[in-house]
Order: structure tokens, then C-alpha cells, then sequence
């Protein structure tokens, strides 16, 4: 009986391990195919961000050239290894030079790898200068100061294609992480201490940053928008945020001036050219051009931003933007103004 249940045991192996292996390949494919429609460091538009690439291009063809060789060994010995008899089989223990190439080859590997994370890493971090803003993250949402020009503007930012960009990283309150996936890595944003990041756009478009430290319950939606334009229009984009608020023209938008002046909007909001001079939430001297609201959670049209203004906690649950209640028409002449503040 021995004898017949053997040779059923040393067959079924090869299935186990080939069933093991489509397995790690489906999944390798799920992991890949995930992030296809998702902001990703793999399609990078920026100078650090293809550094990153390439050294991620070396590490996984180095590390992919290693498992295939595993494997290969691994079914050489398996297919051999079941020909022979367990008294022919050759022993390697003892053997000097196999156990030096065993040592020698991660040796060399690590070394490598090693290395040439070094260069790309040097290759990042240029040379500091100084910074054309000022990055600070709050629960939950993005403060871009650009305080040498004289304005801000919270989650939505703008950078000239080919020309450096260099940011002050800050935090108002907890720990948060500045990332644009497709520009570079990480940078930690920590309490009391300035952080420094800098790369070089390479490709007019928008690009979607988020905070990458967990920081709260709304962590998740805590969004911006990183747009590279050319270095004209970035220009003229400089120029307009630089002006005050835009004075209303239509009624409704005239009547929501005088309302948004009378509610205490400006105990947490400032309109530059007006009354407001709040710190504590997101200038709104130039809203009505950007095109997220609550950084991100919702797109700027007139239908959110009424939604938005009727229940901010219901639709960022945990923010500070307080349910203010006014009647309807209020409402609506308070988004009037709000979106023709461009």
C-alpha cells in the first residue's frame, strides 16, 4: 500500500506549485490593472517623478531576473531531483566555492541596488532654492500661500511646464503627507517644522494630489488639483489671482455680496477687496474659477455648492464648515455671488 501511495503524493507537487503560481500571476494582475484609472508614479509627468520610475524600472527588472532564475533552478531540481535515487543525489554541504556563490551573489545584488538608489535619490534632491509657495495642510483641506505675490489659493494650484517648482511644506494642525503622484514623491508635512519639495512639471495638464498620512476621518477627501500650463499662461494666471474679488454684476449675485457679508462668513473666510478677512477656512476671493469644492469632494457647480452650503456636514461629515441655516433664496443668492467670483 506504501509502495502505491507514493508516487500519487511526488505527481500532485508540480499541480500545488503551478496552481500557486497562476495564483501570485492573477493577482500581480489585479494589483497592476487597479491603479490603470487612478493617479500613479508609473506615469510620471514630472522630473522626480521619473527618477523614480527608472529606479523602479532597475529594481523590478533586477528583482524579476532573480525570481525567474529561483524558479528555473526550483523546477530543474523537481524534474532531476525525481529521476535520481535518494542515494545518488549529490550533496552540496560542505562544498567551499557553492557556498561562497551562494553569499557572494545577494552580496552583489544588495550592492547594486544599493547603489543605484543612491544616484537617483542625488539626482532628486537638487540643489535648495527659494520656495514660490507655501503648501500648508489642515483637517481636510489644502492652504496653497503664496505670500511673496500677496494671494492664496486653497486646493487648486497652477506650475509652468519646464520650470521648477519649488514648495514649503507645512501643517496646521496633525501630520499630513503632500503628494502628486505623477510629479514626485511624498513629503511629510509635520507641525512646527518646514519641509522642502521641488521638480520640474514636464507636461501641460491636470493632475489630481491628495494627502498620502492618514490625518483624520476625512482623510480620504482630502484632495487638490496640481495644473501645469505654459509658462504664458501661467503667467496670466499669477496676474488675475493677484487682483481683488470680482465686484458682482447680476442681481441675485449683488443681493448674495450683502448676504455673505451679514452671516459671519467672514469670522472663517476672506474675499479680498471686502469686509472678510478671515484665516481659518479657504480664501474665496477667486472660488468661483476653481473647479473642486471642500477640497475636492464635490465639483464646483452651482447645484454642489448649494448642496454644499445647505449641509456641509452631510456631505464632508466632521469639517469645520458649520450648517448655517438661511432661508432658500438666501441660499441661492449666496451661490450667485460665490461663483461669479472669478
Amino acid at each position: 500500500m506504501t509502495a502505491n501511495r507514493q508516487p500519487e503524493t511526488r505527481r500532485s507537487r508540480p499541480r500545488v506549485a503551478t496552481t500557486g503560481l497562476a495564483a501570485a500571476v492573477v493577482v500581480a494582475a489585479a494589483i497592476l490593472l487597479a491603479g490603470c484609472d487612478s493617479p500613479s508614479i508609473l506615469r510620471s509627468e514630472g522630473s522626480a517623478g521619473n527618477e523614480i520610475v527608472t529606479l523602479a524600472v532597475w529594481i523590478f527588472g533586477i528583482l524579476a531576473v532573480v525570481l525567474i532564475t529561483v524558479w528555473a533552478i526550483l523546477v530543474f531540481v523537481i524534474v532531476t531531483g525525481r529521476r535520481r535515487r535518494e542515494e545518488d543525489a549529490s550533496q552540496t554541504k560542505g562544498n567551499l566555492r557553492i557556498e561562497i556563490i551562494w553569499t557572494a551573489i545577494p552580496a552583489v545584488i544588495v550592492t547594486v541596488l544599493f547603489i543605484l538608489t543612491l544616484v537617483i535619490t542625488d539626482r532628486i534632491d537638487m540643489p535648495a532654492r527659494g520656495a514660490q509657495f507655501t503648501a500648508v495642510g489642515r483637517q481636510w483641506w489644502w492652504d496653497f500661500d503664496y505670500r511673496e505675490l500677496g494671494f492664496k489659493s486653497p486646493n487648486e494650484i497652477y506650475a509652468a511646464e519646464g520650470r521648477r517648482t519649488s514648495i514649503d511644506i507645512e501643517s496646521a494642525d496633525v501630520i499630513h503627507s503632500f503628494w502628486v503622484p505623477q510629479m514626485g514623491g511624498k513629503i511629510d508635512m509635520i507641525p512646527g517644522h518646514v519641509n522642502h519639495i521641488h521638480f520640474v512639471p514636464l507636461k501641460t495638464g491636470e493632475y489630481l494630489g491628495e494627502c498620502s498620512e492618514f490625518c483624520g476621518v476625512q482623510h480620504g477627501k482630502m484632495r487638490f488639483l496640481f495644473v501645469v500650463v505654459t509658462p504664458e499662461e501661467y503667467t496670466a494666471w499669477v496676474e488675475r489671482q493677484q487682483k481683488p474679488a470680482a465686484e458682482p454684476t447680476g442681481a441675485a449675485a449683488v443681493a448674495g455680496k450683502k448676504v455673505i457679508g451679514s452671516v459671519g462668513c467672514g469670522s472663517c473666510h476672506a474675499i479680498r477687496g471686502t469686509a472678510l478677512k478671515g484665516t481659518f477656512g479657504p480664501d474665496l476671493t477667486h472660488f468661483g474659477s476653481r473647479s473642486g469644492i471642500a477640497a475636492y469632494t464635490l465639483r464646483n457647480t452651482p447645484e454642489n455648492l448649494l448642496r454644499w452650503i445647505q449641509d456641509p456636514q452631510g456631505v464632508k461629515p466632521e469639517c469645520n464648515m458649520p450648517n448655517v441655516p438661511l432661508p432658500l433664496q438666501q441660499q441661492k443668492e449666496l451661490v450667485a455671488y460665490l461663483e461669479e467670483l472669478k
